[in-house]
């Protein structure tokens, strides 16, 4: 991650390590100061042990955290660690006993500088500051780590979004053509209207539906021209009921994200019917959710596993709502011997 990426807690690192030793430095200062009320010995004695403070702390979390964050040699950091306390209570105590000497201001005559107690007792009055470092190291570690992991999820799920829609191109466009491909066959006067509204919704889909969200306006527009497109296909031989209600100015919604149920049902009914096709689409739009119903009827000699199987079209389509619309969806798909049903609900996120 890069620097100028964190949070201003974890930039500009000299003047964040300069502050915490300031604190630190202050903290003992008045701390011990206050006790005794003797604040200018206990400001020269701050000062002397500052150095040896600044080196234990800075030899542990950088030379000895590091076999159990990274190399995850815990026995080996158990072992430094301890040596580094024992060694760290020894420093922090000659300094402190050395500076008491020299100065006279507090009489240890009667101390050596290897008593025992004294180190110890150094050892805890000091090491929180190792402990503190420690904990300061290890939550930007996580942190970092977080916000790389989250990155790293937020580019695998543009990139699988990305990929999904440009599959939906190439999908709608073969279909098409297909229909295309009918009508020149039986040399169609219709096929000039076709080919102008085909070159519409491709100009809508390569050059204006590459934003997340678009107005749900245009998109339904997107919808009626498909639909007018398959109305001509199959001229007085399909009965189709389509019908909008409520306000649509409102809202956006993912781009092509309802077209593929349209598509399928004229797929999957109507140009596998021979006879009547009919097909039912109802969208509803509420301040809540959009629900759309497409209900179409299907072949008496179809098979079940024939109709309900999913291509490309409804399997991109579902994992585009789990991607997009993860907990803002409901979506149930009936299927019975004369009818094929799609109802989908799409929370609006405001």
């Amino acid at each position: 991650m890069a620097e100028n990426q964190l949070p201003i807690f974890f930039r500009f690192r000299f003047l964040w390590h300069l502050l915490f030793w300031v604190l630190i430095f202050l903290m003992y200062w008045i701390t011990y100061g206050g006790y005794l009320d003797r604040y200018h010995e206990e400001l020269i004695i701050s000062l002397t042990l500052l150095p040896s403070r600044i080196i234990g702390t800075y030899v542990f979390i950088y030379l000895i955290l590091p076999f159990a964050t990274e190399k995850k040699k815990f026995i080996t950091f158990g072992i430094l660690a301890v040596l580094h306390a024992v060694l760290y209570g020894f420093i922090i105590w000659s300094s402190y006993y050395f500076t008491n000497r020299y100065t006279g201001y507090y009489d240890f005559s009667h101390y050596s500088l290897f008593y025992l107690p004294k180190i110890f007792n150094k050892l805890i009055s000091n090491y929180g500051i190792p402990v503190l470092a420690t904990a300061i190291i290890i939550f930007k570690k996580w942190y970092v780590d977080e916000q790389k992991n989250k990155k790293l999820a937020e580019e695998k799920l543009a990139a699988e979004l990305s990929f999904l829609r440009a599959q939906v191109h190439p999908h709608f466009l073969f279909n098409t053509l297909n229909n295309l491909y009918a009508l020149t066959l039986i040399k169609s006067e219709k096929t000039p209207d076709i080919v102008l509204k085909l070159a519409g919704l491709l100009d809508y889909m390569i050059y204006k539906s590459n934003d997340d969200f678009v107005p749900l306006e245009k998109e339904l527009d997107i919808l009626e021209s498909y639909i007018e497109l398959e109305k001509m296909r199959y001229n007085q031989r399909l009965e189709l009921d389509y019908q909008i209600e409520g306000d649509i100015d409102s809202h956006q919604i993912a781009p092509l994200i309802l077209l593929p149920f349209i598509e399928n049902s004229f797929k999957h009914g109507a140009s596998n019917d021979r006879a009547k096709p009919n097909i039912k689409i109802c969208l509803k739009v509420s301040e809540k959710f959009l629900q759309l119903n497409v209900l179409n009827t299907v072949p008496g000699e179809t098979k079940k596993d024939e109709t309900v199987g999913e291509g490309i079209g409804l399997k991109n389509v579902k994992r585009r709502l789990e991607l997009i619309y993860p907990d803002l969806h409901d979506l149930l798909i009936k299927f019975n011997k004369k009818h094929f049903e799609v109802d989908l609900k799409i929370f609006w996120n405001n």
